[in-house]
């Protein structure tokens, strides 16, 4: 059974984590206003604004950042951005520590680095969700989707999201198991480390930006030929954004032929269309928590399991 963070109730109180690449301080202050605004307490530290070389600091500074953090009183880490930056030190990180805070951890990209391994190595849930620097989209009707979803799924075991709509036909059943996974890059590139979770029941969810889509069919590859795709009991394909083709290859190699081939590698049902990647409309996942799918046809709607 996997550990989940202690329960939140709003007002909720919020500090930065800067673990991967740097971010624009702009950003971070207009998303911890928006925070703000909505009654949270946010506070965004210096080293969360800090730079070295691509990063948010060196490596020594970017620990001790998420070590202060887990001493402060806050009850959710949302990290700064993405980017790169956590391979550099998943293991100098005490992931016992970590999940003994009991604090919710939220951000996506880079950081389903660390969202997989605190569930290898601690079993603790942690979320994929918006990052700081996205919390504050210019659309008004799109940061109101953000800002909700967030705190519905922080604060609701059971949350419903937005019933979604595949580009085939999967009939009609439900799917129950756990929810796991994000970016594809950071999943695939974690297999074979001990910050790999074993998954035998899974609801995986995908997304990634700027990769080929030939890049995007090796790397679902390398989870087939390690084992991990055929434990899987669903996979949903939320927003693979700027990944076409080049115009430089002999052949346009399209992301629906990456679908088309997922879906002669296994036998569970492989959905498309769901709000989460890097697009300013995403949504929230708790990463090892249960959840279910239940397919109408060429809809299909995921429900958290309290």
């Amino acid at each position: 059974m996997n550990t989940f963070p202690n329960p939140i109730a709003a007002p909720i109180k919020l500090t930065c984590v800067a673990l991967s690449g740097s971010a624009d301080p702009l950003q971070l202050e207009q998303g911890a206003e928006r925070l703000r605004a909505l009654g949270h307490e946010v506070i965004v530290p210096v080293a969360a604004k800090s730079e070295w070389r691509y990063f948010a600091g060196d490596d020594e500074a970017r620990l001790n950042a998420l070590n202060v953090a887990l001493e402060s009183d806050a009850n959710v880490m949302l990290f700064a951005r993405g980017g790169y930056g956590l391979s550099r030190i998943l293991h100098r990180i005490d992931w016992q520590r970590v999940a003994a805070s009991g604090k919710v951890f939220c951000g996506y990209s880079d950081v389903a680095a660390f969202s997989l391994a605190a569930l290898a190595k601690a079993n603790y849930v942690t979320y994929a969700a918006p990052l700081l620097v996205d919390i504050a989209p210019n659309d008004p009707a799109v940061a109101e989707f953000v800002t909700n979803e967030f705190f519905d799924v922080l604060t609701n075991p059971a949350h419903a999201y937005p019933e979604c709509e595949s580009d085939i036909d999967h009939g009609t059943h439900i799917v129950e198991g756990t929810l796991w996974g994000t970016n594809l890059a950071m999943v695939s590139h974690l297999v074979g480390t001990p910050f790999m979770p074993q998954i035998n029941d899974g609801i995986l969810v995908i997304e990634d930006i700027a990769e080929s889509p030939y890049r995007v069919e090796r790397m679902l590859w390398q989870l087939k030929h390690a084992g991990i795709l055929d434990q899987q009991r669903a996979i949903i394909l939320g927003q693979f954004v700027q990944c076409e083709p080049s115009p430089t290859l002999r052949y346009p190699y399209a992301m629906s032929e990456v679908t088309e081939t997922l879906r002669e590698m296994v036998s569970c049902p492989v959905l498309t269309g769901f709000p989460f990647g890097h697009v300013a409309k995403k949504t929230t996942l708790p990463m090892g928590g249960r959840a279910v799918v239940k397919l109408d046809g060429m809809h299909y709607r995921l429900r958290l399991m309290a």
